[in-house]
C-alpha cells in the first residue's frame, strides 16, 4: 500500500517520524511518501532514525488562502469558540481567539466577531459555513496537488495535525479523488479549541475522553469514524536502551549525584510570563535548605522561548540551578511551534530528565504526564506574583482540558510563595500516592501500542 504522510510543521516529527510508526508501516509492505514543509537539515535528522529507501520525501507546495477563505475559516473558529464556551460554561475557551489588532485586519476581525455572535447561536449554521468553506477551497486548489497524488498512486493520506492550514488543500483534494484520508488530533487539549481545520474521512485520538469530546464538539462526525489509538509520544519511555545511567546524566549536567533534583520546566512567554520570578522564588527558598538536604534545580526551558528573560536568575543562582535546555532546531528567524523541530537527541534527553529527576515544577505543563510514567510527582504553581498584570494562574487552571483531572490530588499544588519549602519536601520525600497516574490513564489510552494501532487504522487492517 502507498501511504502519504503529511507533515505540515516541525512538531509532528517527534510523534510520527521519530517513533516506530514508519518502521511498522514498512514491515507491513507499505511504501511511504512524506509530504512536508521541513528543511533539509530536518530531513537529515529524520534519516538518522529511518534510513530506509522506501521512504520518499517531497516538499509540499505553499498554500495561501484567499481573503474570503481566511475570513470564513476565522469566522468558523470564532463561532465555534463562542458555542463551545457556552456549551461548557467556560469562558476561558475564548482565550483561544486571537484577533489581529492592527491595520485593516483589525476591521476584518471586528466583522468576524460581529457575524460570529449571530452564527454561534445555531450549531447547524456553523456546519453549513464549514461546508461552504470546503467548496471555496475546492474551487482554488491548484492541479499540483492532484498530480502528486496521481503520480505516486497514493492509497491513503495521513495528516499529523488537525490545525495546519498547509494541509487543507491536500486532504480536500484527496477526498475529492476518492482517496482515504485519516487525521490525527495532535494533543490532549485540542478538541475545545475550534481548530479542526483539516477535515478527513477518519480520525485518530489519544483516549476515550477525546472520543467523547469529538462527540461533544463535532456531533456531525460519526463516532465510528473516530478510533482510539493512543499517541506515540509516550512510547519512547519504553525504550530502555535509550536511558543513560544516573551517574552519566548527573555528570552531563554538573549535578551532585547524592542530592535530589527538581526539574523546573518552563512555559512559553505568553502562557507563563512570570516564569523567571517563579524560578527565582524556588531557588531563593532552596538556598535556605540545610546543606545536607538541599535539592538541586535542573532548568529546562520551553523550546520556543529563546528569550533572555531567565538569564539573570540563572546567573544569580548558578550554584543551585543547572541548565538542560531542549535540543530543538529553529527554522528561519521567527519563533513559533510551526517553525521549530526537535532533534532526535532531545527525545533521549527528555527521557533521561524524567527518569533521573525526582519531581517537576511548572505552571500547568504536560510534563506532569511525562513524570507520571515513572510514578513521579508534579508540582503545579498556583499563585500570582503581580495582581494587576492582567494574567493569572486562575485562568490557566480553568482551561477546559484541566477538567479531565479525576481529582485535585493529581498533582501537588503550590498555592503561595511561603509554601515552597513544605510542598517541595512533600514532593521529594512523601510516600503519599497522588492520582497523577489515574489522570494520565484518563487522557492517554493504549500507552504501549500507539504505533501498532495507528498502522491498523492507516492500513485499515
Amino acid at each position: 500500500m502507498k501511504v502519504c504522510i503529511v507533515i505540515p510543521d516541525g512538531v509532528g516529527i517527534r510523534n510520527y517520524l521519530y517513533s516506530d510508526l514508519l518502521k511498522k508501516l514498512i514491515e507491513n509492505n507499505s511504501e511511504i511518501f512524506i509530504w512536508h514543509t521541513l528543511s533539509n537539515s530536518a530531513i537529515e535528522e529524520i534519516k538518522k532514525v529511518h534510513s530506509d529507501d522506501q521512504i520518499i520525501f517531497e516538499r509540499m507546495p505553499v498554500f495561501r488562502e484567499t481573503k474570503s477563505q481566511v475570513f470564513i475559516r476565522e469566522l468558523i473558529s470564532y463561532s465555534r469558540l463562542l458555542y463551545n464556551s457556552k456549551l461548557q460554561k467556560n469562558e476561558t475557551i475564548l482565550n483561544n481567539w486571537k484577533p489581529r489588532k492592527q491595520g485593516i485586519k483589525k476591521y476584518l476581525f471586528g466583522l468576524i466577531e460581529l457575524y460570529g455572535k449571530k452564527i454561534s447561536k445555531n450549531y447547524q449554521d456553523i456546519v453549513k459555513l464549514e461546508s461552504y468553506y470546503e467548496k471555496l477551497v475546492l474551487r482554488e486548489i491548484p492541479e499540483i496537488y492532484s498530480e502528486y497524488l496521481k503520480k505516486n498512486e497514493i492509497d491513503v493520506v495521513f495528516c499529523t495535525h488537525q490545525r495546519a492550514i498547509q494541509a487543507i488543500p491536500i486532504m480536500t483534494e484527496a477526498k475529492r479523488m476518492g482517496i482515504r484520508t485519516v487525521g490525527a488530533i495532535f494533543s490532549w487539549d485540542n478538541m475545545p479549541k475550534a481548530r479542526l481545520s483539516v477535515r478527513t474521512d477518519e480520525y485518530v485520538v489519544w483516549s476515550s475522553l477525546m472520543k467523547e469530546e469529538m462527540k461533544t464538539y463535532y456531533p456531525e462526525i460519526s463516532l465510528d469514524k473516530v478510533t482510539i489509538t493512543g499517541t506515540p509520544q509516550f512510547e519512547f519511555y519504553n525504550k530502555e536502551e535509550l536511558y543513560s545511567s544516573k551517574e552519566a546524566f548527573f555528570t552531563k549536567h554538573n549535578l551532585d549525584v547524592n542530592r535530589k533534583v527538581i526539574c523546573y520546566s518552563g512555559d512559553d512567554k505568553k502562557t507563563s510570563p512570570f516564569d523567571p520570578i517563579y524560578l527565582e522564588h524556588l531557588a531563593k527558598e532552596i538556598e535556605n535548605f540545610p546543606k545536607e538536604s538541599q535539592p538541586q534545580i535542573l532548568f529546562r526551558r520551553c523550546p520556543v522561548d529563546l528569550s533572555d528573560r531567565f538569564d539573570k536568575v540563572l546567573e544569580d543562582y548558578k550554584h543551585i540551578i543547572k541548565v538542560g535546555n531542549p535540543e530543538w532546531a529553529l527554522e528561519g528567524t521567527k519563533i513559533g511551534w510551526d517553525l521549530v523541530y526537535p532533534k532526535y537527541s532531545d527525545i533521549i534527553e527528555l527521557m533521561n530528565v524524567v527518569k533521573h529527576c525526582d519531581t517537576v515544577m511548572n505552571v500547568g505543563s504536560t510534563m506532569a504526564h511525562d513524570f507520571s510514567i515513572h510514578n513521579k510527582p508534579a508540582i503545579y504553581i498556583n499563585y500570582d506574583v503581580e495582581k494587576e498584570s492582567g494574567w493569572s494562574v486562575d485562568t490557566i487552571y480553568k482551561f477546559q482540558h484541566f477538567r479531565s483531572m479525576p481529582d485535585k490530588n493529581a498533582v501537588h499544588w503550590l498555592n503561595d510563595k511561603s509554601e515552597i519549602k513544605t510542598v517541595v519536601e512533600k514532593a521529594l520525600h512523601s510516600k503519599e500516592k497522588l492520582s497523577n497516574k489515574k489522570w494520565f490513564d484518563c487522557i492517554v489510552n493504549e500507552k504501549n501500542n500507539a504505533c501498532d494501532n495507528l498502522v491498523n487504522v492507516i492500513l485499515k487492517k
